[in-house]
C-alpha cells in the first residue's frame, strides 16, 4: 500500500506529524460535491414542462378552436446538417388560425 504525503508549512502546524509506524491508518475527510441532478432528470423535467404548456394551450381561449399554432424562438439545438432540432425551440406563445388571436405561453 502508498503512503499519502501531505506537506504542512512549519509556522500553521499545530497537530503532531503522523509517522509511517502508527497502527491506525489516518481518515482524511473531503467535502462531497452538490447534489446535482442526473442530466436526465434535468432533460426530463424540460420536455415535461413543454408537454404541459402545449396541453394547455391546445384551444383558442377566444373562440375554442383546436386550431391553434405554436410560436417558438430560433434558439433550438441545431443536428450535424446544421438544421433545427424539433421540440427543442423555446415557446413563447400560441397563435388562432381561425380568429388569429395571439396569447403568451
Amino acid at each position: 500500500m502508498s503512503v499519502l504525503k501531505i506537506y504542512y508549512p512549519e509556522e500553521t502546524t499545530t497537530e503532531t506529524p503522523v509517522t509511517q509506524t502508527e497502527s491506525q491508518p489516518t481518515i482524511l475527510p473531503f467535502r462531497r460535491a452538490l447534489n446535482r441532478q442526473p442530466r436526465f432528470e434535468r432533460q426530463t423535467d424540460w420536455v415535461l414542462n413543454r408537454a404541459r404548456i402545449l396541453f394547455q394551450n391546445q384551444q383558442c381561449p377566444a373562440c375554442n378552436s383546436s386550431s391553434v399554432e405554436k410560436l417558438e424562438l430560433r434558439d433550438g439545438l441545431l443536428n450535424r446538417r446544421n438544421r433545427m432540432i424539433p421540440g427543442t425551440s423555446t415557446v413563447v406563445g400560441f397563435r388562432c388560425e381561425c380568429c388569429d388571436t395571439e396569447w403568451p405561453a
